[in-house]
């Protein structure tokens, strides 16, 4: 395989962060049940298999169309966005074959919702009004604030009650939900990790509703 030379953005859009057209190395590629990992050259010791050059967790990734004019249209490639620390990272990463991708993008959509049912919830500490408080994300119980020195609970709310989500790219995070409108929580460091857990569980809880109406 083959992986591009990635970018970083802190774009307060909820998807942002944009790959560039630096060239291509070659990598190998392993794909784990929590993460994404590859190293630029073949380990040649059980210390260099253990020391990666990118380890990625899955629940804080998603896979995006790749089609833009900077890549070559010949290439079986896949296009993975990362929320981290330092924002939103993309990496492009080519096949030898058309097979090879299907293959791949097949497996990490479907490592990553087994991956989101296993963790189940994200648990943060953040400022709410002048309050430290510690958030909860809980892909089955959705979204509780509660006081960090007394546990009292600010408030508790499902997934079908988000609206909408946004942030500033540095530390805030707003989310908006029905009746009660817009919360801002201060998370103190960048949200993006936290804002693709969020999108990683509304996918995997559609993704069980949708085999449910299935079954």
């Amino acid at each position: 395989q083959q992986e591009q030379i990635t970018s970083h953005s802190s774009d307060s859009s909820f998807d942002s962060g944009t790959s560039s057209g630096g060239g291509w190395s070659q990598a190998l590629l392993a794909l784990t049940d929590s993460h994404i990992i590859w190293w630029e050259t073949v380990p040649a010791s059980p210390q260099q298999w253990s020391q990666p050059s990118r380890s990625l967790r899955l629940i804080q990734t998603r896979l995006v169309n790749h089609r833009s004019p900077i890549y070559q249209t010949e290439q079986y490639c896949i296009c993975i966005r990362h929320g981290g620390e330092d924002g939103v990272s993309c990496h492009v990463i080519a096949f030898d074959s058309k097979s090879d991708q299907a293959a791949w993008a097949t497996g990490v959509v479907a490592t990553t919702l087994n991956a989101a049912r296993r963790v189940k919830k994200w648990i943060t500490q953040v400022g709410y009004k002048g309050r430290n408080c510690e958030l909860t994300v809980d892909s089955d119980e959705g979204f509780s604030l509660k006081e960090a020195e007394t546990g009292n609970i600010v408030f508790s709310k499902n997934f079908p009650e988000l609206v909408n989500s946004s942030d500033d790219g540095a530390r805030l995070l707003w989310l908006e939900f029905r009746q009660s409108g817009e919360e801002e929580l201060d998370l103190g460091k960048n949200p993006k990790p936290l804002v693709f857990v969020i999108h990683t569980f509304l996918s995997a809880k559609i993704q069980q509703l949708t085999d449910s109406t299935r079954g």
